[in-house]
């Protein structure tokens, strides 16, 4: 018996196609959602190994810099014991001295580490504050400690500029930026710091510049980075802080550095007039007073 082809109708390979198209639609929509599942979960994967890494490098850096401070109190502690240490008041002296000094760096770390952590953002306390006043007083603390650090001090450049700001924590950031030029400029002779203080159209801008060794190019990108220090002191997070606060402002801290010429701080922020919005903080760059 010869059975013939029987050719099938229009409408019937019409829906041939169409349940053809929706096959391979349906199993390219399915092989994109296992994909995309799978580039998420080695995305996630890859951000907590990042993450991990990041606290693993954290608490190293933390523990090295715990650590300094506390073997140095336990070995001076242990020298206290030995009868020819403390029947020397001269040596008990300077034995007792020695511990108190690294107790008191050790709480000034842990009061770092307590600030970053908590974030000081989220406790400004906001008011109209006159920056050269503030900028003025940190130059005239300088001042005092002028006969021991060395370093000439020039505020002569401190023009009016006020902002709406927590003076407490900017007045930690000046502080904390003066402090960091000065120790910068330890190991050389002519030791300068300059504080400027101006109105810039909207914006308030002030600088902290020295004359010190300056900063690599290499590592100028990273010094707001916590736990990144160019000393040998210290837990790398002053800077970190005083950017978090500066950004908490809405304002900018930036750097420019020179090896073998010094260093500038640049603190830019959205000046204060009264019934009138704040400005956005875009930071304007100048040449420093060593250029």
């Amino acid at each position: 018996m010869l059975l013939l082809a029987v050719p099938a109708s229009a409408p019937d390979t019409r829906l041939l196609l169409y349940i053809n198209v929706v096959v391979v639609v349906s199993v390219v929509v399915f092989t994109a959602g296992v994909v995309v599942a799978l580039l998420r979960r080695s995305y996630r994967r890859r951000v907590e190994e990042e993450k991990l890494a990041a606290i693993g490098i954290a608490t190293a850096r933390i523990l090295h810099q715990i650590k300094n401070p506390l073997q140095t109190i336990v070995l001076h502690a242990d020298l206290l014991q030995e009868d020819a240490v403390a029947a020397v008041p001269a040596a008990r002296r300077e034995v007792c001295e020695a511990i108190v000094g690294e107790s008191q760096r050790l709480v000034s770390m842990l009061d770092e580490l307590s600030v970053y952590a908590s974030g000081a953002r989220r406790a400004l306390a906001l008011e109209p504050v006159a920056l050269h006043d503030l900028v003025r007083q940190v130059a005239a603390n300088e001042g005092r400690e002028s006969v021991e650090t060395g370093v000439r001090v020039d505020a002569g450049g401190i023009g009016e500029a006020m902002v709406l700001a927590d003076g407490y924590y900017l007045h930690q950031v000046f502080d904390n930026l003066a402090r960091n030029a000065r120790e910068a400029m330890e190991d050389q002779e002519d030791r300068r710091l300059w504080l400027h203080v101006e109105r810039a159209g909207p914006l308030a801008v002030a600088r902290v510049t020295d004359n010190g060794p300056g900063i690599a190019p290499d590592k100028l990108e990273s010094v707001f980075q916590p736990f990144v220090s160019t000393k040998g002191k210290g837990m790398g997070l002053g800077l970190a802080i005083c950017k978090e606060i500066v950004e908490g402002h809405g304002g900018r801290l930036d750097v420019q550095s020179r090896p073998g010429e010094g260093t500038t701080f640049t603190v830019t922020l959205p000046a204060y007039v009264e019934g009138a919005p704040p400005a956005a903080a875009e930071t304007e760059r100048r040449e420093p007073a060593w250029s």
